[in-house]
């Protein structure tokens, strides 16, 4: 493939632990007691979408964007200081840069806390660019999310490769028309049969790629 669009959390990085509990400590926060669905109910949202949920959900008198500010502030430490990448992942973008692939990221994360974990793990040269949901105004439930970063790469459905850990985001890359790798991850365990029927390859490690 010429070109690879990557997720971030899950599958490039191994943050996903940063989040297991963010809602629940946000919540324990404000004195309240989480639900049980919590996690559940968490699961596919971007980070404004959350704030959204909370608010309505809780009757929080806070904005938006005064809950996205709270929310970031509970994580942006652990990508400052903490979080690592996928093992190998290092090894895989550096063979692809070095063959010519041009690759960019696709993540439902925020730039100003993630920008932190990718300098300090030195892989910022590999991408041409970093596209937010949030930018774009498109969840990765849309399909057109995946053309729309293709598309910025110059790179054609043939010759595009989609690389991503959880259901929802696999399910709308294969909708758009896109080779799809999944890469496993515990927070995705519960799915791992269905996103390994769906994908084109699915692995445990990137040193099944090299």
């Amino acid at each position: 493939m010429k070109h690879i669009i990557f997720d971030l959390d899950g599958t490039l990085l191994d943050s996903m632990q940063a989040w297991k509990n963010i809602g629940r400590d946000f919540l324990l926060k404000k004195g309240i007691t989480p639900p049980s669905n919590l996690r559940q109910k968490m699961k596919n949202l971007t980070i404004p979408q959350a704030a959204q949920y909370f608010i309505s959900e809780f009757s929080l008198a806070l904005s938006v964007d005064e809950m996205v500010k709270e929310i970031i502030g509970l994580v942006a430490d652990k990508y400052k200081y903490e979080v690592q990448l996928k093992p190998y992942a290092f090894e895989f973008l550096e063979k692809q840069k070095r063959l010519g692939t041009k690759m960019c990221i696709l993540t439902a994360s925020e730039p100003n806390y993630i920008h932190a974990a990718l300098e300090r793990l030195a892989i910022l040269p590999f991408f041409e660019f970093i596209m937010t949901c949030s930018q774009v105004g498109l969840t990765k439930q849309n399909p057109q999310v995946f053309h729309m970063a293709m598309e910025k790469l110059n790179g054609t459905i043939e010759d595009t490769m989609v690389v991503e850990d959880a259901l929802y985001a696999i399910r709308s890359a294969k909708e758009a028309g896109f080779y799809v790798v999944g890469m496993e991850d515990e927070t995705a365990m519960e799915d791992k049969l269905e996103i390994a029927r769906l994908c084109n390859r699915y692995i445990t490690s990137y040193k099944e790629l090299l």
